[in-house]
């Protein structure tokens, strides 16, 4: 047995080596099989069915991406952060907009973590526009901003009755159709997950080449199964992060990934440079020397410019 097929059996998976792969793939990741005799999708229970509901008013005209994931550490924020960047430069249009709670955009950009952010004015009912703040290379940020336990509480439950909520906010910027708009949100399944599904046209799954991410591959599969079942399901690309090729365990996690989705994930190398940057609350796009991270983000960025927006 091989060491990927060791680490496939430690989570209680077996990969049958059949000539299409269909036993060893996550159905929520491309296309979505109707049934072709493979693993049925995990039917939804009466909550997520209600998370789920599409929107069908106030919806955002700017292409909207989500990055998620069960477990945290993964560098969502970071990635974020440097997407925005590397899109920027590339000529498009992208606000970045922190749905986590911990505030992790303000801290990468260096801001003042007491200002103003999407909690306290969507709980005072203001603009979400006086939120805009300067990020990299001319990308626009609204942080979540500083709030307190009682306040996180409260918009929690709010959002819970209120499955529109993001789509209403996002439609009040007025965002034009050549705009991005690139979700961090919470590890997990909570609110702001589903709210960032019901409006998502693309979603970008983040793990790190560790056993973690690897185990966490069956509860993204119920997460997801309910918005891939829709007619306008978002397009899901999954994504390691902070990858290193000179760790034989990591590459061998990745032959693990690929046999369990199916499908090769998207790789982003890890470097110092780009760490010290974001360490620094600095761009770290502006790496000069040759960097295979930067190369892997400004891949990933294009990656994201050519998701379709849901019609």
């Amino acid at each position: 047995m091989s060491l990927t097929d060791e680490l496939l059996a430690l989570f209680g998976k077996r990969v049958t080596r059949d000539a299409h792969g269909l036993d060893a793939r996550l159905h929520f990741f491309g296309s979505v099989p109707l049934n072709d005799g493979a693993v049925s999708l995990p039917s939804s229970s009466p909550d997520e069915q209600s998370q789920s509901q599409p929107v069908d008013g106030g919806a955002t005209r700017a292409k909207v991406v989500a990055l998620v994931s069960v477990n945290g550490g993964v560098g969502r924020s970071s990635l974020v952060m440097a997407l925005s960047s590397s899109m920027q430069r590339q000529g498009e249009s992208v606000l970045a907009l922190d749905l986590d709670p911990q505030n992790a955009l303000c801290h990468h950009l260096g801001l003042d973590s007491t200002v103003s952010g999407i909690g306290r004015a969507s709980l005072q009912n203001a603009q979400w526009v006086q939120c805009l703040q300067a990020g990299f290379a001319g990308a626009q940020v609204i942080p979540f901003g500083d709030t307190d336990t009682q306040q996180q509480e409260t918009l929690q439950g709010w959002l819970k009755r209120e499955p529109d909520w993001l789509a209403q906010q996002l439609a009040g910027l007025r965002l034009g159709e050549h705009q991005t708009v690139i979700i961090d949100t919470p590890a997990g399944n909570n609110v702001y997950f589903h709210q960032a599904m019901n409006v998502a046209d693309g979603v970008l799954v983040i793990a790190r080449a560790d056993a973690a991410s690897l185990a966490t591959l069956d509860q993204l599969d119920g997460l997801l199964a309910p918005y891939l079942e829709r007619e306008r399901a978002p397009a899901v690309h999954f994504v390691i992060n902070h990858l290193d090729e000179g760790n034989a365990l990591q590459l061998a996690l990745v032959e693990a990934f690929k046999q369990r989705l199916g499908t090769v994930p998207l790789e982003v190398h890890g470097d110092t440079a780009i760490s010290e940057a974001q360490a620094c609350r600095a761009d770290p796009l502006d790496v000069r020397a040759i960097s295979l991270a930067v190369d892997d983000i400004n891949d990933l960025s294009r990656v994201v410019t050519a998701l379709k927006k849901r019609s």
